[in-house]
Protein backbone atom coordinates (compact mmCIF):
# COMPACT_ATOMS: atom_id res chain seq x y z
CA UNK A 1 0.00 0.00 0.00
CA UNK A 2 2.86 2.25 0.93
CA UNK A 3 2.84 5.63 3.55
CA UNK A 4 0.26 7.90 2.49
CA UNK A 5 0.60 11.12 5.14
CA UNK A 6 3.99 11.52 7.13
CA UNK A 7 4.03 13.82 10.17
CA UNK A 8 8.09 15.02 10.26
CA UNK A 9 8.99 16.94 13.39
CA UNK A 10 5.13 18.67 13.65
CA UNK A 11 5.04 21.01 16.93
CA UNK A 12 2.47 23.17 18.53
CA UNK A 13 2.77 25.44 21.12
CA UNK A 14 0.28 27.37 22.68
CA UNK A 15 1.95 30.29 24.55
CA UNK A 16 4.46 28.31 26.93
CA UNK A 17 2.23 25.38 26.38
CA UNK A 18 3.54 22.28 24.06
CA UNK A 19 1.19 20.30 22.72
CA UNK A 20 2.70 18.57 20.16
CA UNK A 21 5.85 17.74 20.69
CA UNK A 22 8.36 16.96 17.65
CA UNK A 23 5.67 14.02 16.34
CA UNK A 24 6.77 12.05 14.00
CA UNK A 25 4.56 9.17 12.66
CA UNK A 26 3.51 7.53 9.38
CA UNK A 27 -0.20 6.87 7.93
CA UNK A 28 -0.16 4.18 4.90
CA UNK A 29 -2.45 4.51 1.99
CA UNK A 30 -5.97 2.65 3.08
CA UNK A 31 -5.14 2.57 7.02
CA UNK A 32 -7.94 2.67 9.68
CA UNK A 33 -5.16 4.73 11.89
CA UNK A 34 -6.89 5.20 15.19
CA UNK A 35 -5.15 7.92 17.75
CA UNK A 36 -5.33 6.88 21.30
CA UNK A 37 -4.53 9.74 24.68
CA UNK A 38 -5.41 10.43 27.57
CA UNK A 39 -8.11 14.15 27.61
CA UNK A 40 -5.70 16.97 27.00
CA UNK A 41 -2.92 14.54 25.12
CA UNK A 42 -3.67 16.43 22.33
CA UNK A 43 -5.49 14.39 19.91
CA UNK A 44 -7.89 16.87 18.14
CA UNK A 45 -4.71 18.94 18.06
CA UNK A 46 -3.06 16.76 15.58
CA UNK A 47 -7.02 16.34 13.15
CA UNK A 48 -6.76 20.13 12.96
CA UNK A 49 -3.26 20.63 12.76
CA UNK A 50 -3.93 17.96 9.24
CA UNK A 51 -6.77 19.76 7.91
CA UNK A 52 -4.83 23.29 8.55
CA UNK A 53 -7.59 24.46 11.34
CA UNK A 54 -4.32 25.11 13.22
CA UNK A 55 -0.86 25.96 12.41
CA UNK A 56 1.79 24.18 13.75
CA UNK A 57 5.13 25.64 15.42
CA UNK A 58 7.48 23.71 13.25
CA UNK A 59 7.74 20.36 11.09
CA UNK A 60 5.91 18.75 8.16
CA UNK A 61 2.95 17.21 7.26
CA UNK A 62 3.70 15.01 3.96
CA UNK A 63 1.28 13.73 1.52
CA UNK A 64 2.63 11.71 -1.37
CA UNK A 65 5.73 13.83 -1.50
CA UNK A 66 4.91 17.44 -1.24
CA UNK A 67 4.62 18.98 2.18
CA UNK A 68 0.60 19.98 2.33
CA UNK A 69 0.50 21.33 5.59
CA UNK A 70 0.53 24.98 4.05
CA UNK A 71 -1.79 24.37 1.24
CA UNK A 72 -5.21 25.09 2.76
CA UNK A 73 -6.64 24.39 -0.80
CA UNK A 74 -5.05 20.98 -1.44
CA UNK A 75 -5.59 19.72 2.52
CA UNK A 76 -9.50 20.33 1.51
CA UNK A 77 -9.11 18.73 -1.84
CA UNK A 78 -7.71 15.48 -0.29
CA UNK A 79 -9.44 15.25 3.67
CA UNK A 80 -13.18 14.93 4.86
CA UNK A 81 -13.83 16.09 8.40
CA UNK A 82 -16.44 15.00 10.62
CA UNK A 83 -16.20 16.50 14.30
CA UNK A 84 -17.74 15.24 17.29
CA UNK A 85 -20.54 17.89 16.66
CA UNK A 86 -22.82 17.61 13.42
CA UNK A 87 -22.28 20.07 10.85
CA UNK A 88 -25.10 19.83 8.47
CA UNK A 89 -27.77 22.40 9.18
CA UNK A 90 -30.98 20.86 10.00
CA UNK A 91 -33.83 23.32 8.04
CA UNK A 92 -32.65 21.72 4.94
CA UNK A 93 -33.27 17.70 3.91
CA UNK A 94 -30.29 15.07 3.69
CA UNK A 95 -30.10 15.32 -0.21
CA UNK A 96 -30.12 19.52 0.09
CA UNK A 97 -26.95 19.20 2.53
CA UNK A 98 -25.28 17.08 0.35
CA UNK A 99 -25.60 19.44 -2.57
CA UNK A 100 -24.60 22.37 0.08
CA UNK A 101 -21.16 20.56 1.16
CA UNK A 102 -21.27 19.89 -2.17
CA UNK A 103 -21.48 23.91 -3.73
CA UNK A 104 -18.53 24.13 -0.68
CA UNK A 105 -16.09 21.78 -2.10
CA UNK A 106 -16.47 23.78 -5.97
CA UNK A 107 -18.43 20.37 -7.26
CA UNK A 108 -20.76 21.33 -10.46
CA UNK A 109 -24.28 20.07 -10.30
CA UNK A 110 -23.76 17.02 -12.51
CA UNK A 111 -20.88 15.32 -10.30
CA UNK A 112 -22.84 16.32 -7.42
CA UNK A 113 -25.89 14.81 -8.18
CA UNK A 114 -23.93 10.85 -9.19
CA UNK A 115 -21.81 11.43 -5.76
CA UNK A 116 -25.09 11.38 -3.80
CA UNK A 117 -26.24 8.72 -5.56
CA UNK A 118 -23.44 6.94 -4.38
CA UNK A 119 -23.57 8.20 -1.14
CA UNK A 120 -27.00 7.79 -0.11
CA UNK A 121 -26.74 4.17 -0.12
CA UNK A 122 -23.35 3.74 1.58
CA UNK A 123 -24.53 5.37 4.68
CA UNK A 124 -28.11 3.91 4.72
CA UNK A 125 -30.11 7.07 3.90
CA UNK A 126 -31.62 6.42 0.67
CA UNK A 127 -34.95 6.50 2.12
CA UNK A 128 -34.21 9.73 4.52
CA UNK A 129 -33.20 12.32 1.22
CA UNK A 130 -36.13 14.52 1.61
CA UNK A 131 -36.23 14.60 5.47
CA UNK A 132 -35.01 17.47 7.28
CA UNK A 133 -32.06 17.16 9.10
CA UNK A 134 -33.89 18.25 11.94
CA UNK A 135 -35.96 15.42 12.39
CA UNK A 136 -33.06 12.80 11.89
CA UNK A 137 -32.62 10.32 14.52
CA UNK A 138 -29.30 10.46 16.25
CA UNK A 139 -27.40 7.27 13.99
CA UNK A 140 -29.06 8.92 11.21
CA UNK A 141 -27.86 12.23 11.77
CA UNK A 142 -23.96 10.96 12.52
CA UNK A 143 -24.53 8.87 9.21
CA UNK A 144 -25.39 12.40 7.39
CA UNK A 145 -22.76 14.43 8.76
CA UNK A 146 -20.06 11.72 7.48
CA UNK A 147 -21.85 11.92 4.30
CA UNK A 148 -21.20 15.68 4.11
CA UNK A 149 -17.80 14.73 4.86
CA UNK A 150 -17.20 12.58 1.94
CA UNK A 151 -19.28 14.63 -0.50
CA UNK A 152 -16.22 15.64 -2.55
CA UNK A 153 -15.15 11.62 -2.55
CA UNK A 154 -12.01 12.32 -0.40
CA UNK A 155 -8.83 10.42 -0.30
CA UNK A 156 -8.53 10.34 3.91
CA UNK A 157 -11.20 10.82 5.97
CA UNK A 158 -10.80 11.89 9.57
CA UNK A 159 -13.14 11.02 12.42
CA UNK A 160 -13.28 12.73 15.72
CA UNK A 161 -14.95 10.25 18.39
CA UNK A 162 -17.27 9.46 16.10
CA UNK A 163 -19.05 7.28 18.55
CA UNK A 164 -19.29 9.67 21.44
CA UNK A 165 -22.96 9.55 23.36
CA UNK A 166 -23.94 7.09 20.89
CA UNK A 167 -25.82 3.72 22.21
CA UNK A 168 -24.06 0.10 22.42
CA UNK A 169 -26.49 -0.50 19.36
CA UNK A 170 -25.84 2.71 17.20
CA UNK A 171 -22.41 2.39 17.75
CA UNK A 172 -22.24 -0.99 16.22
CA UNK A 173 -23.93 0.68 13.40
CA UNK A 174 -21.25 3.41 13.06
CA UNK A 175 -18.22 1.17 12.88
CA UNK A 176 -19.71 -1.23 10.74
CA UNK A 177 -20.25 1.94 8.40
CA UNK A 178 -16.26 2.94 9.20
CA UNK A 179 -15.20 -0.54 7.41
CA UNK A 180 -17.33 -0.41 4.33
CA UNK A 181 -16.28 3.22 4.00
CA UNK A 182 -12.82 1.75 4.28
CA UNK A 183 -12.90 -1.14 1.63
CA UNK A 184 -15.90 -0.05 -0.35
CA UNK A 185 -14.14 3.43 -1.36
CA UNK A 186 -10.73 2.60 -0.14
CA UNK A 187 -10.53 5.53 1.99
CA UNK A 188 -7.91 6.17 4.67
CA UNK A 189 -9.37 6.62 7.79
CA UNK A 190 -8.20 8.67 10.87
CA UNK A 191 -9.95 7.98 13.72
CA UNK A 192 -9.78 9.19 17.19
CA UNK A 193 -11.64 8.03 20.33
CA UNK A 194 -11.24 7.35 24.44
CA UNK A 195 -13.49 3.77 23.42
CA UNK A 196 -10.38 1.62 23.13
CA UNK A 197 -12.09 -1.56 22.51
CA UNK A 198 -13.66 -0.20 19.03
CA UNK A 199 -10.12 1.04 18.20
CA UNK A 200 -8.73 -1.99 18.78
CA UNK A 201 -11.94 -3.83 17.13
CA UNK A 202 -11.40 -1.70 13.88
CA UNK A 203 -8.53 -0.71 13.43
CA UNK A 204 -5.32 -1.83 11.75
CA UNK A 205 -2.82 0.63 12.96
CA UNK A 206 -2.84 2.47 16.38
CA UNK A 207 -0.68 5.41 17.35
CA UNK A 208 -0.53 6.00 21.33
CA UNK A 209 -0.21 9.71 22.17
CA UNK A 210 1.20 10.86 26.08
CA UNK A 211 2.32 14.57 26.64
CA UNK A 212 2.69 15.48 23.17
CA UNK A 213 4.52 12.62 21.75
CA UNK A 214 3.65 9.53 20.26
CA UNK A 215 5.39 6.83 22.42
CA UNK A 216 4.16 3.50 20.90
CA UNK A 217 2.74 2.87 17.32
CA UNK A 218 1.64 -0.34 15.19
CA UNK A 219 -1.06 -3.01 14.72
CA UNK A 220 -3.02 -4.35 18.09
CA UNK A 221 -0.62 -7.29 17.85
CA UNK A 222 2.55 -5.53 17.82
CA UNK A 223 1.66 -3.16 20.78
CA UNK A 224 0.34 -5.90 22.73
CA UNK A 225 4.13 -7.84 21.77
CA UNK A 226 5.65 -4.34 23.22
CA UNK A 227 4.08 -5.07 26.00
CA UNK A 228 3.85 -8.63 26.96
CA UNK A 229 4.22 -12.13 24.88
CA UNK A 230 1.80 -13.72 27.44
CA UNK A 231 -1.32 -14.64 26.98
CA UNK A 232 -3.72 -14.43 28.96
CA UNK A 233 -6.17 -17.92 30.65
CA UNK A 234 -9.59 -16.38 32.23
CA UNK A 235 -10.98 -18.94 34.58
CA UNK A 236 -13.86 -20.13 36.68
CA UNK A 237 -14.47 -22.85 38.29
CA UNK A 238 -16.92 -24.44 41.03
CA UNK A 239 -16.74 -24.43 44.06
CA UNK A 240 -13.50 -22.12 43.06
CA UNK A 241 -11.00 -22.83 45.69
CA UNK A 242 -8.01 -21.67 43.55
CA UNK A 243 -5.42 -21.29 46.28
CA UNK A 244 -4.64 -25.36 46.09
CA UNK A 245 -4.51 -24.99 42.13
CA UNK A 246 -2.81 -21.74 42.30
CA UNK A 247 -0.25 -23.51 44.28
CA UNK A 248 0.07 -26.63 42.06
CA UNK A 249 0.65 -24.39 39.33
CA UNK A 250 2.91 -22.49 39.93
CA UNK A 251 5.77 -25.31 39.95
CA UNK A 252 5.19 -25.17 36.18
CA UNK A 253 8.26 -22.64 34.29
CA UNK A 254 5.24 -22.39 31.91
CA UNK A 255 3.73 -19.83 33.63
CA UNK A 256 4.62 -16.06 34.31
CA UNK A 257 2.10 -15.15 36.47
CA UNK A 258 -0.92 -16.27 37.88
CA UNK A 259 -3.60 -14.46 40.36
CA UNK A 260 -6.95 -15.07 42.42
CA UNK A 261 -9.37 -12.38 41.65
CA UNK A 262 -11.64 -13.59 43.72
CA UNK A 263 -14.47 -15.03 41.28
CA UNK A 264 -12.07 -16.03 38.91
CA UNK A 265 -7.61 -16.83 38.08
CA UNK A 266 -5.92 -15.48 35.80
CA UNK A 267 -2.92 -17.09 34.30
CA UNK A 268 -0.30 -14.93 32.26
CA UNK A 269 1.69 -17.81 29.90
CA UNK A 270 3.71 -17.62 26.76
CA UNK A 271 2.42 -21.73 26.02
CA UNK A 272 -1.16 -21.55 26.85
CA UNK A 273 -2.17 -24.99 24.87
CA UNK A 274 0.80 -26.64 27.61
CA UNK A 275 -0.63 -24.85 30.45
CA UNK A 276 -4.71 -25.64 29.94
CA UNK A 277 -3.13 -29.67 29.61
CA UNK A 278 -1.99 -28.94 33.13
CA UNK A 279 -4.90 -27.33 34.38
CA UNK A 280 -7.79 -29.86 33.44
CA UNK A 281 -5.59 -32.46 35.59
CA UNK A 282 -5.51 -30.30 38.56
CA UNK A 283 -9.04 -29.50 38.26
CA UNK A 284 -10.14 -32.81 38.17
CA UNK A 285 -7.98 -34.04 41.36
CA UNK A 286 -9.10 -31.16 43.44
CA UNK A 287 -12.73 -31.86 42.26
CA UNK A 288 -13.43 -28.07 40.44
CA UNK A 289 -15.75 -28.05 38.02
CA UNK A 290 -14.95 -25.70 35.09
CA UNK A 291 -17.78 -23.41 34.69
CA UNK A 292 -16.06 -20.96 32.13
CA UNK A 293 -12.63 -20.36 30.48
CA UNK A 294 -11.27 -18.32 28.03
CA UNK A 295 -8.22 -17.36 26.23
CA UNK A 296 -6.97 -13.78 25.07
CA UNK A 297 -4.11 -11.78 24.34
CA UNK A 298 -3.79 -8.50 27.05
CA UNK A 299 -6.83 -5.99 26.24
CA UNK A 300 -5.94 -2.45 24.12
CA UNK A 301 -6.38 -0.66 27.60
CA UNK A 302 -3.97 -3.10 29.47
CA UNK A 303 -1.35 -2.05 27.18
CA UNK A 304 -2.63 2.02 26.67
CA UNK A 305 -2.75 2.04 31.01
CA UNK A 306 1.18 0.35 31.21
CA UNK A 307 2.66 2.59 28.39
CA UNK A 308 1.10 5.67 29.68
CA UNK A 309 2.02 4.86 33.33
CA UNK A 310 5.96 4.71 32.22
CA UNK A 311 6.19 8.01 30.81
Amino acid sequence: MGTLIQFKNVSKRYSSHLVLDNLNFEIEDKDIFGIIGLSGSGKTTILNTLIGFIKSNGGQIIYGSSDISKDKRRIEQIVGFATQSCSFYNKLTVEENLHYFGKLYNMNRAETIKRIDELLPLVELESSKKVLAKNLSTGMSRRLDIACAMIHHPKVLILDEPTEDLDPVLRREILKLIRKINTEEGTTIIITSHLLNEIEAICTKIAILHKGKIIRSGTPNELKDMYTKNQEIHLRTSPGRYDPIINYLKKTTDITDIMNQGNKMVIYTKDAEKVLQDLLNVLAKNNEKLIDIDVNRPSLEEVFTFFTRQK
